[in-house]
């Protein structure tokens, strides 16, 4: 007899989640023992960030394939192949015994959380209504801190006891097993909750999919700013235990392990609230979604400046707490508002660019910029200039709320 809980929303989206988890997990384990990495195989901080760029790099170019696969195949088994892909490249990285073989392995690593990033949210928008898709989707995007965290708390502990190949290999295995969990879910009907359309579907060519995204002017506002926005936490999240390893002279373990626990907390808390404040002021404010999320983007900049620049503990722990609760305000509301004004039929494919965009010129380019940049001058300044661009994310956000507002009516 099939299992009725295969049927439940929130049997799946719970599995999705968890997976999710360890998407972030094998994703920022990196970050955690990268001095460890850089002294064991004699690499420059320019070779450090280039392992972070040429992971994001192939995740950036697999996105729209997987995303034209997403709009027209079963999205479940692809999103099963991709994290059975990624766990196994992961634990590969502990077996490489030059820095070639672990770029190949983060590459790899890289094709598959892209084959399974980019599908999830279009199941999850088949899963939900539109007035509770910003819930669902900030609880599945939740585990973006709560995922990095437990990467770089598992990143400090085990690599100050075990080192870092076996640190990959730990980390690695479990995915493997839980991505088969995906193929025991029924794949949602494609657009069940969104209302009937006389227009007809979108050509799945390249050349109509951009066309019809690009009509849709709150997407280039959305993707523009996550664009900002990625550039920025990923160049931070990758870079910052070492920064506090090397400029304020903090033990590794403790660095990786205490930015985690601040990234956990406020992160998990800030990505739930931002979803609830999106879908709950939406009949009062205009383009709700944009407005939370940019609000708390240009809030987190002086925050972000005192946790960077202080010199004490006492200081700069308290005030990276602050930054990122509310730099994580904006993770549900931006993906709610990318779904809610896109039809069904292009869902997939517009996360899919976006996804491209954002990480293509987002945090494929800033771990190594910042590497670059700190092999002449440190990391200081590097860091301090990469966080004041969250500003301009929110800027840009604030901006398109006419353009949300229009979209979404336009979607209904």
């Amino acid at each position: 007899m099939p299992d009725p809980q295969r049927h439940r929303p929130a049997t799946a989206l719970g599995v999705l989640s968890g997976l999710n988890v360890l998407n972030y997990v094998d994703r920022f384990v990196a970050a955690a023992v990268l001095p460890l990495i850089i002294a064991s195989l004699h690499i420059t901080d320019t070779q450090a960030g280039l392992l972070q760029t040429v992971f994001i790099l192939v995740y950036a170019l697999v996105s729209p394939a997987a995303g034209w696969l997403g709009d027209s195949r079963r999205r479940l088994p692809i999103a099963a192949v991709g994290v059975i892909l990624w766990s196994a490249a992961t634990f590969s990285s502990g077996l490489a015994s030059t820095f070639a073989m672990l770029l190949m392995a983060r590459a790899l690593v890289g094709v598959g959380e892209a084959s399974y990033s980019v599908v999830a949210p279009s199941v999850i928008s088949d899963l939900y209504p539109a007035q509770r898709r910003g819930r669902a989707m900030a609880v599945f995007y939740a585990a973006i801190p709560l995922g990095s965290a437990c990467g770089y708390v598992l990143g400090g502990a085990l690599g100050a006891t075990l080192g870092w190949r076996s640190t990959f290999m730990i980390v690695g295995g479990p995915g493997a097993l839980l991505g088969v969990a995906l193929l025991f879910l029924r794949e949602p009907q494609r657009g069940r909750f969104d209302p009937p359309s006389t227009a007809p579907a979108t050509s799945a060519a390249l050349g109509p999919s951009l066309r019809a995204l690009a009509s849709r002017r709150s997407y280039l506002f959305n993707t523009v700013g996550q664009t900002l926005y990625t550039f920025s936490t990923g160049g931070l999240a990758y870079w910052m235990p070492t920064y506090f390893f090397r400029e304020r002279g903090i033990p590794l373990a403790t660095a990786a392990t205490t930015f985690g626990g601040l990234l956990a907390l406020a992160g998990f808390a800030a990505t739930l609230l931002g979803g609830q404040l999106g879908d709950r002021l939406a009949p009062r404010i205009r383009g709700s979604h944009f407005a939370v999320a940019g609000a708390g983007l240009l809030a987190s900049v002086p925050f972000t400046v005192v946790a960077v620049l202080a010199a004490s503990p006492a200081v700069f722990w308290p005030a990276m707490f602050v930054s990122l609760l509310l730099i994580f305000l904006n993770t549900g509301p931006l993906n709610a508002a990318m779904a809610n004004s896109l039809p069904a039929d292009l869902r997939a494919r517009g996360f899919a660019i976006s996804t491209m965009s954002i990480h293509l010129f987002g945090d494929a380019l800033s771990p190594t910029l910042i590497g670059a940049a700190s092999d002449r001058v440190g990391l200081a300044w590097p860091v301090l200039a990469t966080g004041a661009l969250l500003g301009v994310a929110g800027l840009v956000l604030i901006a398109g709320r006419a353009a949300l507002e229009r979209d979404m009516v336009r979607a209904t």
